[in-house]
């Protein structure tokens, strides 16, 4: 999917939901003043590099193990909302913005057309 923006940024998402070298989630964000990269986690931080290769360990799974601590931060976060009155971090329109992207992302792939918001 390849987004542009009013003011000249554009993003490309290539999205899958298989890898047969284990679970490929990546983010990479660069520009003219730098880059900031989220990479996989693996299962283990041992790696051995000898007269074959560099060996490394696959990555973590599934969404449960890579999330866990965000899940936790969510539940922690609601829980404060209801119990103790403390705001909800996201605002009703930043979801609605979302979802917005969202379903233009979907028509344009039903389409073939370019979709403007």
């Amino acid at each position: 999917m390849l987004l542009k923006f009013s003011r000249g940024t554009n993003v490309t998402l290539t999205l899958s939901r298989g890898a047969n070298y284990g679970y490929d989630q990546r983010c990479e964000v660069f520009g003219t003043e730098g880059m900031a990269t989220v990479n996989n986690i693996a299962e283990h931080s041992s790696e051995l590099a000898n007269e074959s290769g560099l060996h490394r360990p696959k990555w973590q799974h599934s969404f449960p193990q890579r999330f866990e601590v965000a899940f936790a931060q969510e539940m922690d976060a609601f829980a404060d909302t209801l119990l103790c009155g403390t705001p909800w971090p996201i605002k009703e329109t930043d979801c609605v913005e979302v979802q917005r992207v969202c379903d233009a992302a979907l028509e344009s792939c039903e389409t073939s057309q370019v979709v403007h918001l």
